[in-house]
């Protein structure tokens, strides 16, 4: 089955979805508590690139620079616990 040319001409007008992928490896030293030292690693999938981070904070840089968002924060606790 052939499509009609004007099909095919929006077909190739159409920009590719910009898709940015994060595996996110969190390391935590000793026993879990407020004060446990927490850092990982994160690495974006299409450019292979990785950083070791310290702070949650440099995560989300690396992760900026990937996908443009004016916030990129954690989603917030729900009001309501899920059970």
């Amino acid at each position: 089955m052939l499509l009609p040319s004007g099909i095919l001409r929006s077909m190739d007008n159409q920009t590719p979805p910009l898709i940015s992928s994060f595996i996110v490896r969190f390391v935590l030293e000793g026993q879990a508590s407020p004060s446990s030292a927490l850092h990982g690693t994160i690495r974006h999938i299409q450019s292979a690139e990785e950083l070791n981070f310290n702070e949650w904070r440099e995560a989300l840089e690396f992760m900026h620079r990937f996908v443009h968002l004016d916030e990129l924060q954690p989603p917030s606790a729900p009001q309501t616990p899920i059970t």
